[in-house]
């Protein structure tokens, strides 16, 4: 009965070795990333036009399976929006830190469905109309929440590319201010690189003395 009972667990713990065997080593790796934003504020705000600006920072790619990893960002991310105020346009500029949580589903080895929350705190505010005054800052929440949502395609160099839509799901604007509902809608379209740590570098073949 003893043989009965271990012979199952010699089996399947060799079925679970064979696999470990065959599966790659998973490595955290860091980099960093760039590119453009379309940026604007929904909600109630009429005749408000997107602004095209610039973020940039470093990422961190922390395997979870081999289709699933999270990547975790600190951005600087330009934002803002444009709006008509007495027959001329206001250049309003939003800049904010920004920490993306992204999990991403690998299919195959290099396409990635991408999803996750993203919180931003409001480094400054500024607009183009006149000299800002220090009121302005304190029109706009210091806080923003929003929900990613994209795609990405990663090369095996490290290089890659990611375009997504985040959605804010707080108000921009501080209500006590102007009794309105508004939020961020940005598209981000970024390229950048994961570099590859001692491990996972391909390793030299040895040479034969």
């Amino acid at each position: 009965m003893k043989k009965t009972f271990f012979l199952p667990l010699i089996v399947l713990f060799a079925t679970f070795s064979s696999y470990a065997q065959d599966e790659e080593p998973l490595y955290t790796r860091a980099g960093f990333k760039a590119g453009l934003n379309y940026a604007n504020i929904g909600g109630d705000v009429e005749d408000t036009d997107a602004r095209i600006r610039m973020h940039l920072g470093a990422v961190v790619e922390f395997p979870i399976t081999q289709q699933i990893y999270i990547q975790a960002e600190i951005l600087y991310s330009a934002q803002g929006y444009t709006i008509e105020e007495n027959g001329e346009e206001n250049k309003i500029s939003l800049n904010y830190l920004t920490l993306p949580l992204i999990s991403k589903f690998y299919f195959g080895n290099h396409f990635s469905l991408e999803t996750g929350p993203r919180f931003a705190t409001l480094a400054n505010a500024t607009e183009s109309d006149d000299d800002t005054p220090e009121e302005f800052f304190d029109s706009f929440n210091n806080f923003d929440f929003g929900w990613i949502a994209g795609v990405g395609y990663k090369f095996e160099s490290g290089l890659f590319i990611q375009a997504h839509y985040n959605l804010g799901l707080s108000d921009v604007i501080d209500t006590n201010v102007l009794d309105v509902s508004t939020n961020t809608s940005l598209v981000q379209l970024s390229v950048g690189y994961l570099f590859k740590t001692k491990n996972n570098r391909r390793q030299e073949p040895a040479v034969q003395e």
